[in-house]
This record gives structure tokens, C-alpha cells and sequence, in this order.
């Protein structure tokens, strides 16, 4: 039995030419990636920009071999458009959670909650946006510390449709943060207060004025009033006969842990004398 194979037919040709397209494509982004992993390792300080420069040329790579894959069929899908319709309609109804990816992914490009670089919290997932693309949001895991895990997360863009995301880094190289501090039973809030603005003071004194101008410049295209970022303390009950302090203060997005844990040391470092001289008393003879 003798096969005869005619090139001609455009279904063979169209599957030829697709193949080539696609081994086209990811070549194409191979070569990108590459290109842009040199240039990151000769010029490190514009990391973020190759990181975006990276994922723009991946996904142009991929929307131009969608488009030139969907023109090359478009022919042949008008013949079945009814069998396409209800192929669509299952699709709808089997695969809704990665219809709902593509929708996410769509509402993430009009609305840009965030970009690449930012540091954001999405439901439960928190950590440093690495990358993005149709289906996903890849993130270095932050932890409860703020301090990075070493693991990433491939966040679903579905969970955009129905989580809030909280990017804090929105309002530009400066954020306010705050950090809790238990106090002891029958602590003066006075004395506390005082001791606390002056340990936040110290510890913003070097970018506190950068701090203001970039929070107040996000404030201006906000419609926000922002002015109020000198650190704070407030106080909270916690506790029938106890009180928990909230210290409010401006620090760059990246350093808000060194400058949480300044403050927490300093404060119980001058509260250790403090709590030391009464016993001290005590043990002295009489």
C-alpha cells in the first residue's frame, strides 16, 4: 500500500508553519532572555528595569505568535464556527478557572494595581512582584517578619477578581508603617509617648525629609493629605489593665524591618534600666 502525502494541503501546511511559529517564538524568547540576563549582570543597579524589559519582550514574543497562529487558522475555523461555539461553551463551563485567569490578567493591565518590583500582599500570598504573565503573578514569598523566605509563589490572576490587593509600594520609594509594642501593667502612656517619638525620630532622622516630599508628591496625585507622616504613637487596649502602643512611622519600602526592629531595641533597651532600679533597691541590705 503505497501513502502519497500532498504538500499542498493546507491543512498539513498549516500545522507545518504552526510548529515553525511556535519553535520560532521560544527560540525568540530565549534569546531575549539571555540578552537581558547579560545586561543585568553588567549593569546591576537597573535590575528592575531589565526585569520589566525581560517580561514585556516574553509576553510582545507571545501575543505576536498568538496573533499570527489565530490569522493562519482563522479559515479554517469559520467552516466549524458552530462546533467552535459550543466547544467554547464547554470550555466555559469545564475551565472556568482559567477563563477567569485571562480576565484577571486583563483587568490587572487596565487597572495596574501593580507593576514588577512592587512589594504586595494578594489575599494570602505576600512578597516582591517577579513576574507576569497571562495565567500567573510570580512573587518572592515575603514572610510575617518581612523578611524574604527564599521561596517564590505562582499567584493565579483569578484570585485578582475576587481578593484585595494591598501594594506597598504604591506611593513610591517611601511607605508608613507601624509596628505594636506590648507594655508592661500600669506603664505611664506619658512617659511612654515621649520616650517613643524621640527612639522613631532618631531612627527616620536620615530620610525623613525625602520621606515627606516623596509621601506628600503621592498625596497631591491622590487627593490625599499625607502631611501628618512624623512619626505617631498611638495606644490601644489590650487588655483589661494593659495597654499596647502602635508607633506609626515613614521608612523606605525595602528598609521597614531594620527600622521596626531600631525602634523595638532602643525602647527596651531604655526600658531595662528602668525596671531594673526598684529590685535593685530591694536587694540591698539592710
Amino acid at each position: 500500500m503505497k501513502l502519497n502525502f500532498n504538500l499542498n494541503d493546507s491543512i498539513f501546511l498549516h500545522i507545518a508553519l504552526s510548529v515553525a511559529i511556535v519553535m520560532l517564538g521560544a527560540l525568540a524568547v530565549k534569546l531575549s532572555n539571555r540578552f537581558f540576563v547579560k545586561r543585568q549582570l553588567a549593569d546591576k543597579d537597573n535590575r528592575n528595569s531589565y526585569r520589566a524589559w525581560t517580561v514585556a519582550s516574553r509576553n510582545l514574543i507571545g501575543a505576536v505568535v498568538f496573533m499570527l497562529l489565530l490569522g493562519m487558522w482563522v479559515s479554517e475555523l469559520k467552516s466549524v464556527a458552530i462546533s467552535l461555539a459550543a466547544f467554547a461553551a464547554a470550555l466555559m463551563i469545564s475551565g472556568k478557572e482559567l477563563v477567569m485567569c485571562f480576565l484577571g490578567a486583563f483587568m490587572r493591565m487596565l487597572a495596574r494595581p501593580f507593576q514588577l518590583g512592587d512589594l504586595v500582599e494578594i489575599g494570602p500570598y505576600a512578597g516582591e512582584v517577579i513576574d507576569m504573565d497571562v495565567l500567573t503573578t510570580t512573587l518572592v514569598e515575603v514572610a510575617p517578619t518581612r523578611q524574604f523566605t527564599g521561596f517564590t509563589v505562582q499567584v493565579p490572576n483569578s484570585l485578582l477578581l475576587t481578593v484585595a490587593v494591598r501594594n506597598h509600594s504604591q506611593s513610591g520609594k517611601y511607605t508608613l508603617d507601624s509596628v505594636r509594642i506590648p507594655l508592661p501593667e500600669k506603664a505611664d502612656p506619658d512617659e511612654v509617648e515621649a520616650r517613643l517619638l524621640a527612639i522613631a525620630q532618631h531612627a527616620c532622622a536620615p530620610f525623613l525629609e525625602a520621606a515627606g516630599k516623596s509621601l506628600r508628591r503621592y498625596g497631591d496625585t491622590r487627593f490625599l493629605d499625607l502631611s501628618q507622616f512624623e512619626p505617631r504613637v498611638m495606644f490601644e487596649p489590650a487588655e483589661a489593665n494593659r495597654l499596647d502602643v502602635i508607633v506609626r512611622y515613614p521608612a523606605p519600602v525595602g528598609a521597614r524591618l531594620p527600622v521596626a526592629q531600631q525602634i523595638i531595641r532602643r525602647f527596651h533597651a531604655a526600658q531595662a534600666p528602668a525596671d531594673r532600679t526598684p529590685d535593685a533597691g530591694k536587694d540591698r541590705p539592710a
